[in-house]
């Protein structure tokens, strides 16, 4: 037995309001997947997705280390600046109930830093780049470390 959906067919089943509905979650999912794609890979590399989604959440990590470590450096009395950086998982979608559709994506949150910076024995110096790297990532000065190196 073969059946066959014609046109007509699919015109009254775009009529109801859940085929509509149906239809819009899919293209937003899809929206969201071909976004999320763009984001985290960079096409066709032969890489699963996941390998390449923590290759580029590590990049993304050396970056941030790499940019602090620059503007710290100019603060008056550091000397030399070695910086990590630690994120918190990126990706969080959330859907709405009933006929709202809300999707949010999330950018990876910084979970903590440590600095360790010629002068970083010093209470003032530890205070400006507390305050430097807690104004930066908007997070608290538990989650910022500082320590003296040479």
């Amino acid at each position: 037995m073969r059946t066959v959906i014609g046109l007509g067919d699919i015109r009254e089943l775009l009529k109801t309001d859940k085929a509509v509905k149906i239809l819009l979650i899919a293209g937003a999912a899809l929206i969201l997947l071909a976004a999320l794609g763009g984001l985290f890979g960079h096409g066709g590399t032969g890489e699963s997705g996941t390998s390449r989604s923590v290759r580029d959440f590590e990049e993304y990590e050396r970056e941030l280390e790499k940019r602090l470590s620059a503007i710290l450096s100019e603060i008056d009395g550091i000397g030399d600046v070695n910086v990590m950086v630690t994120l918190d998982t990126a990706g969080r979608t959330e859907y709405g109930k009933n006929s709202d559709m809300r999707i949010s994506v999330t950018a990876p949150q910084v979970r903590g830093v440590i600095v360790v910076c010629g002068g970083g024995d010093s209470i003032a110096i530890r205070e400006k780049v507390v305050n430097a790297v807690t104004g930066v990532f908007g997070i608290s000065t538990t989650r910022v470390s500082v320590a003296g190196g040479g």
